[in-house]
């Protein structure tokens, strides 16, 4: 499980990093004055959903079909999230 976090996490930090190197702030990690984040679980997961789903359609070109195959759920279903997340074409 830790492990899992843990790659979940660098994961989300690359796609979401405006900086070429990683801050313990990108990772959401406690810094070194021990403040810790304080942002509510639903919304680092709404974040780390849209900016994998952005990066799969980005690898995807923008194909639907093939993000969808990549992120393992329908077409439908993809479609749903893009609303949900407000997805723009050529965002990805």
């Amino acid at each position: 499980g830790n492990v899992r976090e843990l790659e979940h996490r660098i994961k989300r930090a690359v796609i979401m990093a405006d900086r070429k190197v990683l801050s313990t702030q990108d990772l959401e990690l406690e810094d070194p004055a021990g403040d810790t984040p304080t942002r509510p679980l639903r919304d680092v997961r709404d974040e780390a959903e849209r900016g994998h789903i952005l990066a799969v359609l980005k690898r995807c070109g923008g194909n639907i079909s093939q993000a969808a195959t990549v992120l393992a759920v329908s077409r439908p279903t993809l479609h749903e999230l893009i609303k949900k997340y407000q997805i723009q074409r050529g965002e990805e």
